[in-house]
């Protein structure tokens, strides 16, 4: 939900001209993402006033991100630096930056084409090998506690707990989808292997990489934007989540191993994954969306929410594919990775 700004128009053109002595003549409210974004200047500037949820030192750790990534001419935003070298600054309580306007279009989920897909890995892998040399200290999520037989049972019991306050429309559909995660988990808790999962690799990512953060042009990625949950994470993760999002034969909750096993040798090309990296990455996706009742929590609290709901429901089918095709996938990706690929 966007939070009301703290600009209007006269406020906007005194601050700009205060903070980087540019002199502001038109100004339009973008509607787009969860931030208060204006167009200054017929498209020459974006104003981003941040929710108030995130602090100066998150978002200047997303612009140090960024301008490492820009120095190796990766495809992100260009900030501009304030008259005393800021790249950032607060505002009545809220952060704020300017950056260049970036001419393009966003796309939906699903609906890019092979080519496009192909260029989302080879971004990825562009994007992980510079994060290698950062000289900055990213925050560790290593879904660690996915990996461990308490938290699943946590799980099961969460799950359980949202079914004694199923409601609404969809009730049968909620309760079948439920109970069938509950079922999924049950089972994995009693034959995944969790001193192996934990081998897996934690690489320097973005740690929202999909195509809901790519800004295109000429159908091909201008930018790519919104690095503020950047941090150290399990890389089969953000490959496997962000190849789910953008490849439109993996509409309704459908893998395509065949593009899956291309997604990630492309991928493979900029940072070599390890043979754990491979045989878990299926399950690393499966165990976070099992844990997860979004979707179905928030609807159950508010029958309106029918598309956090949709949301839900479509994360499920994903999870019921991937826990009938783990093997298949992993299987798959073990034979058309050559082991000289591997670290």
């Amino acid at each position: 939900m966007i939070e009301k700004s703290v600009f209007n128009a006269k406020k906007i053109i005194e601050v700009i001209k205060d903070k980087y002595n540019i002199d502001i003549f038109n100004i339009k409210k973008l509607d787009r993402g969860s931030a208060n974004l204006y167009s200054l200047n017929d498209n020459t500037y974006i104003l981003k006033e941040f929710q108030s949820k995130y602090t100066q030192e998150e978002i200047n750790k997303e612009i140090a991100i960024i301008n490492h990534l820009k120095q190796e001419n990766l495809l992100v935003p260009e900030y501009i630096q304030t008259v005393t070298g800021e790249y950032s600054f607060k505002y009545k309580e809220k952060i704020v930056v300017l950056q260049k306007y970036i001419d393009g279009y966003t796309m939906e989920s699903n609906t890019a084409n092979y080519d496009q897909m192909i260029e989302s890995a080879r971004e990825l892998g562009k994007l992980v090998k510079s994060l290698k040399m950062i000289n900055y200290e990213l925050p560790i999520d290593d879904f660690s506690s996915l990996y461990d037989i308490n938290t699943i049972n946590d799980s099961i019991n969460k799950h359980k707990e949202l079914l004694k306050k199923v409601n609404g429309q969809y009730e049968k559909e909620i309760i079948c989808d439920i109970e069938c995660k509950i079922k999924m988990l049950e089972h994995i808790k009693n034959n995944l292997n969790f001193d192996e999962i934990k081998k897996i690799t934690l690489m320097n990512s973005h740690g929202d990489y999909s195509v809901l953060q790519f800004i295109y042009r000429e159908e091909k990625i201008a930018a790519i934007i919104d690095f503020v949950a950047a941090c150290k994470m399990p890389i089969s993760w953000e490959i496997i989540r962000s190849y789910s999002y953008i490849d439109k034969k993996a509409k309704n909750g459908i893998i395509n191993i065949e593009n899956l096993i291309d997604y990630v040798k492309e991928f493979n090309k900029y940072v070599k994954l390890s043979k754990y990296d491979i045989k878990f990455m299926p399950y690393i996706y499966l165990l976070q969306l099992l844990s997860s009742t979004f979707g179905y929590k928030q609807y159950i609290n508010d029958n309106s929410k029918i598309n956090l709901l949709e949301f839900g429901f479509f994360r499920t089918k994903l999870c019921k594919y991937l826990f009938d095709n783990a093997k298949l996938i992993l299987d798959s990706l073990e034979r058309e990775i050559n082991d000289e690929e591997y670290f």
